[in-house]
């Protein structure tokens, strides 16, 4: 294992880059951390470099290691109290033909990372097929979204594209609170694709004119809306 001990090193230079999503877009690389998360990434062939300040075990050769120092890996992570080890990964590919997906969560235009990160996990327990994203909701491979996918990323295809490649064979469901039904009140199809809006303006006009169904959470009146994440994980879990 090589050592570094500068953080102007031109490779902490180049990990610090990704960072950026233009250059995680123009590499096609992201930064992740933790030590299960790197046990994950190994599995599934992902990991480029690694840079830790504890030991590990046995790395393959193709991987580049570096043992760095405290205020090295505090400028890599993005946690406050990183466990030791910064890595850096491959974006992922579906691992999944696209045609095969029967139950699909589509997000339109969401902004908030912990939300996606969130949703992420939850498509993951309840057995989803794809996470797809309008090409205005916030970066898959944001650091804020890795975190909190927890490791969900290499457990679901998540990627983005336009709705309208997948309605064909599927019915559309869309998550809204105006001339909806109740949720108790739908049906639930083999093949289909949940879509949730926006945290501030919910679904927009374009996806909301595919919907077969549109549906909503029965709540108290108190209580006008939930955030997205956690309405998102009642009804993936009502659809399952």
């Amino acid at each position: 294992m090589l050592e570094i001990l500068s953080k102007n090193n031109q490779k902490i230079k180049d990990a610090y880059a990704l960072k950026m999503k233009k250059v995680r877009q123009e590499k096609g690389l992201f930064l992740m951390e933790g030590i299960k998360n790197l046990d994950m990434a190994l599995k599934f062939g992902t990991v480029k470099q690694i840079f830790t300040i504890i030991g590990l075990p046995k790395i393959k050769q193709d991987i580049e290691c570096y043992k760095v120092n405290d205020e090295i890996l505090r400028k890599l992570a993005n946690s406050e109290n990183p466990e030791g080890v910064v890595f850096v990964c491959e974006q992922l590919k579906a691992k999944k033909d696209k045609t095969s997906y029967h139950k699909i969560v589509y997000l339109d235009q969401i902004n908030d990372p912990g939300n996606l990160g969130t949703i992420l996990r939850t498509a993951v327990a309840f057995d989803y097929d794809a996470v797809i994203l309008s090409k205005s909701s916030v970066d898959i491979y944001n650091e804020k979204v890795v975190a909190a996918s927890k490791g969900a990323l290499f457990l679901v295809d998540a990627f983005y594209d336009d709705i309208n490649n997948y309605v064909h064979g599927r019915t559309v469901i869309v998550s809204a609170l105006d001339e909806a039904v109740a949720l108790s009140n739908c049906n639930k199809p083999n093949n289909f694709i949940l879509a949730l809006g926006n945290e501030s303006h919910g679904v927009s006009e374009e996806v909301l004119k595919l919907a077969d169904n549109v549906v909503k959470i029965e709540m108290n009146d108190v209580i006008d809306s939930l955030n997205v994440a956690v309405a998102g994980g009642i009804l993936m879990n009502y659809f399952k």
